[in-house]
């Protein structure tokens, strides 16, 4: 499985290939030099952009280690360049270096029915935003990584993702009932 980087002319300029199942996401790093990819197998993987070497790869936690839980996302923290949020499919969200490093967990405390399905950060970074199998929105504080809302987001349709607005205080919820919902942030 492999993630590519396209240029202007549509041509394939990188392939960057590792994972063992498909890729569910991929972010830069804030500045540019490092490609941070999930993937259903597992595992999270640090690639350097320029050279396509592969810098490290790591597996967050699991309640079951020898179950491969796919991981959901991975998104650069704004106030950290080094720290990437990670999002297994799990109750539990983990800040971590890009060696793999456990820096802080935040975790929904429901065992059933609770893993997280997307995330997204506040612009800023202060607030990590999940959304559950069970339709509800889990607003964690970055600074603590204590839970401190929960909003129920309905019950239609599987929700998809989750997107925060760069200069206000909303959020997007959209899911495979073709729905998008803007809701106040907290």
């Amino acid at each position: 499985y492999q993630r590519r980087v396209h240029g202007k002319s549509g041509k394939v300029l990188k392939e960057f290939r590792g994972h063992k199942s498909y890729v569910n996401d991929v972010s830069y790093s804030l500045d540019g030099n490092k490609l941070v990819s999930c993937s259903a197998d597992g595992t999270v993987k640090v690639w350097d952009a320029k050279s396509m070497d592969l810098l490290t790869s790591f597996r967050p936690p699991t309640a079951n280690p020898s179950l491969e839980v796919p991981v959901a996302g991975v998104h650069p923290l704004p106030k950290n360049p080094d720290q990437v949020l990670v999002l297994p499919r799990a109750p539990v969200v983990f800040v971590t270096s890009l060696a793999g490093k456990i820096v802080k967990t935040m975790n929904s405390g429901k065992r059933d029915g609770g893993d997280f399905v997307c995330a997204c950060l506040s612009p800023k970074g202060e607030w990590v935003y999940c959304i559950g199998e069970d339709h509800i929105l889990y607003s964690f504080s970055m600074e603590t990584g204590k839970l401190e809302h929960t909003l129920h987001i309905g019950d239609s349709g599987d929700v998809v993702g989750i997107v925060h607005h760069p200069n206000r205080n909303l959020v997007g919820t959209y899911c495979t009932d073709g729905q998008l919902k803007l809701w106040a942030a907290k």
